[in-house]
Order: C-alpha cells, then sequence, then structure tokens
C-alpha cells in the first residue's frame, strides 16, 4: 500500500508538471498573437495615414504639373510677342 501511494504521488507530480509545461506553452502562445494583434492593429492604422500623404504628393504632383504648363504656355506667348517685336522692328528698319 506504501509503495502504490509514493507510485501515485510521482504519476501525480509528473502529471503537474506536463499540465505547467502545457500551460506555459499556450501562455507563450497568446502573448506571440497579442504581439501579432498589436502589430496588425498598428499597420491597419497607418493605411489611412499613407493613403492620405499619397493623396497630398498626387495633388502636389498635379499643381506642379499645371504651374509648369502655365510656364510653358507664358514663354511661349512671350517667344511670339518677341518675334512680332523683332518683325516690326526689322520693317521698320527696312522702310527708313
Amino acid at each position: 500500500p506504501v509503495q502504490g501511494a509514493w507510485q501515485e504521488l510521482a504519476q501525480a507530480r509528473e502529471q503537474l508538471r506536463a499540465a505547467e509545461e502545457a500551460l506555459a506553452a499556450k501562455q507563450e502562445l497568446i502573448d506571440r498573437l497579442k504581439e501579432q494583434r498589436e502589430r496588425d492593429r498598428a499597420a491597419l492604422e497607418s493605411v489611412p495615414v499613407l493613403r492620405a500623404q499619397a493623396e497630398i504628393f498626387r495633388a502636389d504632383f498635379a499643381a506642379e504639373r499645371a504651374a509648369r504648363e502655365e510656364l510653358h504656355a507664358q514663354r511661349e506667348a512671350l517667344q511670339a510677342a518677341l518675334e512680332q517685336l523683332r518683325l516690326r522692328l526689322q520693317s521698320e528698319s527696312t522702310a527708313r
């Protein structure tokens, strides 16, 4: 009877050890999943910010393009006016 009690105690200790190891493994898994959830949440929160930044960059690019096109049109108009002035001065100098 005493020998059986010692065997039961040894088995109970082994079961307790196994249960503690399983519990530690589960807790580690829970901790990893919580960390992953926080990383995922942070990534999801950054998506609207990145979209807003992309929209700002797009708007800036469009504004710069419009400004370049306007400057180009002004340059073309000035070149045309300069050419007309040159022709007028040429015709006036030949008329003298």
